[in-house]
């Protein structure tokens, strides 16, 4: 009997355990997977691929009494505070940060890598993307993040000083329609009216949308540039949130339109963001995605100069890890480590938007 009530005793704790969330997430391993299998380019001008450019991944898992300890004892996790990870705002909305995030690192991956061979990409600004909604304003109930504001009662804001200036011939109180768009397709939209809210910005009472407090500086939105591409490419990665595959989509869409021998045969992983002018930025979990890549099979491991101490910490001998701080950075070392780049699928001369030197290996102006 004594047994049977103990056993019953531990067996209730452990499901209750089970059930209690503590605040703090679990950073782990996720998973490293190929990009070439999520780059689609035209049939005319796509090579057979060699070897795999991977991106890699963190899992972010709830982190519940009955595992806290297991979760501290593992030297690949690492317990973040649930506010430090979405910066106290509701789940809902930083997960739609990381899909706005990874929508841009794709478009912007396109075409730096389409004027990386060579190629004119002109781009233009289409209007003010949405990223953070204050839940306190009006603007909670007819904006989300990743809409892309392209007019304030018919007068076009391309950019964020333009929503700015047109938000300001209002006043805190007034109605105004907004014309929203999306990422994808920021032209095609639909209007919105909402009441214009109040900030007080160098002592002086300003009208706001809503979406950052204050709006300048603009911590909640930011320019969206359309990128006019001389022909399709589609990258898909469904699932993965996040700018930090920029670099390798990057680099495997300049793998795919120039001869798939990029990485000379090998298994090669990367992280970090990508901007329009090349420069790779920094990124977050790069212990976690170390482990990963390794446990894929990767030899060469490129990542952005802030991070590179964190990968050489868990990389082993098998895995060399390298600091790159922009594309002509990435494209030099795989090609110091046995990568080429082929000529049958390179694009024109450069023109205006594209790159002037699109086969140099040496490293870009860009700093």
């Amino acid at each position: 009997m004594v047994v049977l009530v103990l056993f019953v005793v531990v067996l209730v704790v452990v499901v209750v355990a089970g059930r209690i969330t503590l605040p703090y997430y679990a950073i782990v391993p996720g998973q490293a997977e190929s990009v070439a299998a999520l780059i689609t380019v035209p049939k005319g001008k796509a090579s057979t691929v060699h070897g795999q450019l991977m991106l890699t991944d963190v899992g972010v898992n709830d982190v519940k009494l009955l595992t806290v300890v297991g979760d501290l004892l593992d030297s690949d996790t690492q317990l973040v505070k649930s506010g430090d990870l979405t910066g106290n705002l509701p789940v809902s909305e930083f997960d739609d940060q990381g899909t706005v995030d990874m929508a841009e690192s794709q478009m912007t991956a396109e075409a730096v890598a389409l004027r990386q061979l060579g190629y004119a990409v002109p781009e233009h600004d289409a209007g003010v993307t949405v990223y953070v909604v204050d839940p306190a304003s009006h603007a909670w109930h007819v904006l989300h993040v990743g809409d892309v504001i392209t007019a304030v009662d018919g007068v076009p804001t391309p950019t964020t000083a333009a929503l700015v200036a047109a938000i300001h011939t209002h006043r805190p109180g007034e109605r105004v329609t907004l014309r929203v768009g999306s990422i994808s397709d920021p032209s095609a939209g639909h209007d919105v009216s909402m009441t214009l809210g109040s900030a007080v910005e160098n002592g002086k009472t300003v009208p706001v949308v809503g979406i950052g407090a204050p709006d300048v500086p603009i911590p909640g939105m930011g320019t969206q540039p359309v990128y006019d591409l001389p022909f399709p490419v589609q990258v898909s990665a469904d699932g993965i949130g996040g700018p930090s595959a920029g670099l390798a989509f990057t680099l495997g869409i300049i793998n795919a339109l120039s001869g798939g021998n990029l990485t000379g045969g090998k298994r090669v992983a990367a992280t970090g963001t990508i901007h329009p002018d090349g420069t790779v930025g920094d990124v977050g979990g790069v212990p976690q995605k170390t482990v990963a890549v390794e446990r894929a099979g990767a030899t060469l491991f490129l990542v952005p100069p802030q991070e590179y101490a964190a990968a050489q910490s868990k990389a082993t001998p098998s895995l060399k890890v390298v600091a790159v701080s922009s594309l002509a950075q990435a494209m030099a070392t795989l090609a110091h480590y046995g990568g080429s780049i082929g000529s049958a699928a390179a694009g024109p001369p450069a023109g205006p938007g594209g790159h002037s030197v699109p086969y140099d290996w040496q490293d870009a102006p860009w700093t």
